[in-house]
């Protein structure tokens, strides 16, 4: 199977692509293990939706929500939460029930291809603001993908949120056909920029209730 390759690779404005920054948030999974949306779970108090879209909005020109079953829900917890909504939009992937890669094609497809996308899990809500703004730091025309590593027993592993070029829709796009969002970036690996970053929060999911507890006591949701 060929790998797709960008006809031409157009060079966009480092000052603009930094500023104004495109983020999918992925909302569209229910929690086996928990039983209910994650999206609506609270640490410390906060919906974990509330949470991160406080973070991706300081950056962001627009987020894009993907949602599935729980789409009316979630809408209506944002709406209420009183969020600006010119920078919010609520997107339905038909395909959830494919799984997370379908919900991230889904995301891209709606982005304008003009932009750097941010791409965030809503099961993620303890990664700082100084590790977005990193990212976005490090952009450069060279480059597709930009990933947080953290140094773990000497080994070098890379993390979540990633940062994709506005090349990365085309890219992605046209290898859907592929498994998984690892697959497709290992195509490209020679385009990918490890930002190095002192914070295991990188690797910090919410799976289980136990995870919750842990982020009451130890999380850090603020900005």
């Amino acid at each position: 199977m060929s790998i797709y390759r960008p006809k031409c690779v157009n060079k966009f404005s480092l000052e603009v692509m930094k500023t104004k920054i495109e983020s999918i948030l992925l909302s569209a999974g229910k929690s086996s293990r928990m039983g209910t949306e994650k999206a609506l779970l609270e640490i410390d108090g906060k919906k974990l939706i509330s949470i991160i879209l406080e973070k991706m909005l300081s950056f962001s020109k627009k987020v894009y929500i993907i949602l599935g079953d729980n789409f009316e829900n979630v809408q209506q917890v944002v709406k209420n939460e009183k969020f600006p909504l010119d920078k919010i939009e609520f997107i339905f992937n038909e395909k959830h029930h494919l799984g997370m890669f379908s919900s991230i094609l889904k995301g891209f497809s709606v982005t304008t291809g003009k932009h750097p996308v941010m791409l965030q899990m809503i099961d993620q809500p303890f990664v700082p603001l100084a590790i977005y703004k990193k990212l976005i730091d490090f952009l450069d025309e060279d480059h597709f993908i930009f990933q947080p590593s953290c140094e773990i027993n000497s080994k070098k592993r890379a993390g979540h949120p990633i940062l994709f070029s506005p090349y990365f829709k085309e890219l992605i796009l046209k290898n859907q056909d592929r498994s998984n969002l690892r697959e497709v970036i290992s195509l490209y690996n020679k385009k990918r920029k490890y930002i190095e970053v002192d914070d295991k929060v990188i690797f910090q999911n919410l799976n289980t209730f136990k995870d919750i507890k842990w982020g009451n006591k130890h999380g850090n949701t603020s900005i």
